[in-house]
């Protein structure tokens, strides 16, 4: 197989994987934002500057946590995309050597 098909299809695996990262982080797909937020209501930094233990249903409610989230996902999303098109786009034009 061609290099440069192998190249372009692992391009296309990674944009897949990226993607998924970020389709499962905006909709908390098997709980990832949850368990994001129950870490850091217990967290230790938290305990080492003194702060108490918050609710993780707070703390998933909370806009910063909220817009990180949508950003964070949201860029992964955009990130898988744009590496899936670039790899349909080249796999189309053909290697450039």
């Amino acid at each position: 197989m061609a290099r440069w098909i192998m190249q372009v299809l692992g391009l296309v695996a990674f944009g897949g994987l990226l993607g998924f990262i970020g389709v499962t982080l905006i909709l908390n797909l098997f709980g990832v934002a949850d368990e994001q937020a129950r870490q850091m209501s217990k967290s230790w930094w938290n305990r080492a500057w003194g702060a108490p233990d918050r609710d993780p249903a707070d703390i998933r409610q909370d806009p910063g946590f909220l817009i990180g989230n949508y950003i964070v996902g949201g860029g992964a999303l955009l990130l898988g995309v744009a590496a899936v098109i670039g790899s349909i786009v080249l796999l189309v034009g053909g290697p450039s050597d």
